[in-house]
């Protein structure tokens, strides 16, 4: 059975104020990390999805088999990223990960959505700490055509979500870190010292 992994990595990281993806994150960077902890999981089918300053993340990769997409739209939002991946996406693939650049994984983590969704025959599947949703979030592939329409006026993946609630798999996780979200220095810094090796 194959899974797909989408590695959203295009932005232009306003907020941070520098590339979050090649921030320093355990001895390695953001965006290594997240290829390597993927590889090391059940998504064979790897996608990522580069756009601002795609050209700095090409020397991160060597010791990975991804699909690099470039997006040319990255300007219009999240969803225009999203849907280049999906597009991209293996078409045999039963379920479709999307995940951010900073939005650090752990594959077990990765891994138990997919062994829970396809499992369940549920449509959605989000890990929660202490009753509170996180990430990644993964699909079912059926809802394919829905992802590659998603509309950041829309709310993006939200609307699907909730247009699915019904179908959604909570799958409780004892791990904070589905929370984190690395989007300003300060977000980084406070996550540096709670999370990453000394």
């Amino acid at each position: 059975m194959t899974h797909t992994a989408i590695l959203l990595a295009a932005g232009k990281s306003s907020r941070m104020g520098t590339l979050k993806g090649l921030l320093p994150w355990n001895g390695t960077t953001l965006f290594e990390h997240q290829l390597s902890t993927l590889s090391k999981s059940v998504f064979t089918d790897l996608v990522v999805v580069l756009g601002f300053e795609a050209e700095k993340f090409f020397p991160h990769r060597i010791n990975h088999s991804a699909k690099i997409i470039i997006n040319e739209h990255f300007q219009d939002g999240k969803c225009s990223s999203i849907i280049a991946g999906v597009k991209a996406a293996d078409i045999l693939s039963k379920t479709i990960l999307i995940t951010s650049v900073d939005q650090p994984l752990q594959a077990v983590i990765a891994n138990n959505l997919a062994v829970n969704l396809t499992k369940s025959g549920c449509l959605i599947a989000v890990p929660t700490h202490q009753g509170k949703r996180g990430h990644p979030i993964l699909f079912s592939a059926k809802l394919r055509h829905e992802l590659l329409s998603v509309k950041e006026e829309k709310m993006g993946l939200r609307h699907i979500i909730q247009q699915h609630e019904k179908f959604v798999l909570e799958v409780p996780v004892e791990n904070e870190q589905i929370h984190l979200n690395l989007n300003r220095q300060e977000d980084y810094k406070n996550a540096l010292k709670k999370y990453t090796r000394r």
